[in-house]
């Protein structure tokens, strides 16, 4: 009787879709932690935080200085 779950081991599972994809998607996050690693390492550039980000900075520091928020 075969086992209940892919070994991934097997010689008939080279071309198998859910391998393939699987495969794939470690590339992809390898990756993209590599790249991340390079650009912390490498120091690059700032970057710009997005609208919605710099508002709610701005609205919980003026919620700090007990100033009110502008919505």
């Amino acid at each position: 009787m075969p086992p209940s779950r892919c070994c991934r081991t097997c010689p008939r599972c080279h071309d198998c879709p859910v391998v393939l994809a699987a495969a794939a998607r470690s590339r992809t996050r390898q990756d993209a932690v590599a790249a991340l690693v390079d650009e912390v390492f490498a120091g690059a550039g700032r970057r710009v935080l997005p609208d919605p980000v710099l508002r709610t900075l701005e609205a919980l520091d003026l919620a700090r200085r007990g100033a009110p928020a502008a919505v």
